[in-house]
């Protein structure tokens, strides 16, 4: 079976999730079937919610509500940092890693190193940690199910491995990229990923802020195709689940509001040169395909680009190197 990856860099025997991508340059807006309005994240239902609803629906369900890593809403404040039992402590003192382990879960969450006070990275960090404090309860309350039954299947500890970095800064704008390893039991882990835009006092901004009328034809062409030449390049065939890749009109395919859009380094210091888009496994293709990595160039939608961000766009975002 193949190997996969974890976001700390370890190699388990399931199938492969890797990211790949390509940069593209498309010029010229067209007309196309498209709505600009962004998704609204916080208004998405969310696989909480589903286990939530199921819970309700059957009172004998052993289904835990659970947060689910990238579904918070990105304008809500900071979650609070849980409290720990024993008051154990499971922060490095730089507040960098986290970590907890029992029986039941094997947790870890690597933060890029700053200051103690940096709004951004003190978000994430109780993200983190309130993320823990969710699977922990939710791995805790299955285990003593199966534990009470006498039958603790293969599979335990759960795991969960979070890593996130920073993607590219330029003046007051930061932009991170998140992802979570999960291995919970059955045939495969998963792994979810996320973004994190703000300005430097922690003030987030999605992506399409920054451009006038949002998501805009040109950008959804550009992605299309970046999508189209990754997957040329990894499964010979610009399909999703056997269905041409549609950019455009009511039979697209490309699920813009699937994607996690972050911002892209430049060759130009201080500039962005881009932005990045990530899709899921399962988003875009089948779980054997992975999740993508794609980069569309800033020139696409330099036009675009609200006056208060012009400056911070220039030169030419790096390619995705596939780690395939």
């Amino acid at each position: 079976m193949p190997e996969e990856t974890t976001p700390n860099g370890d190699r388990k025997k399931v199938p492969p999730v890797a990211l790949a991508g390509a940069a593209v340059a498309i010029g010229a807006a067209l007309f196309l079937l498209f709505s600009p309005n962004r998704p609204d994240k916080a208004k998405a239902p969310t696989p909480a919610a589903d286990a939530a609803a199921q819970q309700s629906a059957d009172p004998n369900s052993t289904v835990v509500q659970t947060a689910q890593f990238g579904q918070s809403d990105p304008n809500a404040p900071a979650p609070p940092i849980p409290p720990q039992p024993n008051g154990a402590s499971v922060v490095s003192p730089d507040g960098a890693a986290i970590s907890f382990s029992d029986e039941s879960i094997a947790y870890s969450a690597a933060l890029p190193s700053g200051p103690s006070d940096d709004p951004n990275l003190d978000y994430i960090r109780k993200d983190a940690l309130s993320y823990l404090a969710s699977k922990k309860a939710d791995a805790r309350a299955t285990y003593d199910e199966f534990k009470k039954a006498g039958d603790i299947p293969a599979g335990y500890p759960w795991e969960v491995m979070i890593k996130w970095d920073y993607t590219a800064k330029a003046g007051d704008i930061v932009s991170l990229f998140g992802s979570a390893y999960e291995y919970t039991g059955g045939a495969h882990g998963m792994t979810y990923l996320d973004t994190h835009v703000a300005r430097t006092n922690g003030q987030q901004l999605q992506v399409p802020d920054m451009l006038q009328g949002g998501i805009t034809p040109a950008l959804v062409i550009a992605i299309c195709e970046a999508l189209k030449v990754v997957k040329k390049a990894r499964i010979d065939t610009a399909t999703i689940y056997d269905e041409p890749v549609t950019c455009a009109g009511p039979d697209s395919n490309v699920k813009i509001e699937k994607a996690k859009l972050a911002l892209a380094p430049s060759n130009q210091a201080g500039k962005f040169g881009g932005i990045l888009v990530y899709y899921e496994a399962y988003e875009v293709g089948s779980y054997a395909e992975g999740s993508y990595e794609l980069v569309v160039q800033q020139d696409v939608f330099a036009e675009d680009i609200k006056s208060e961000f012009k400056l911070l766009f220039g030169g030419t975002a790096p390619p995705i190197a596939d780690p395939t």
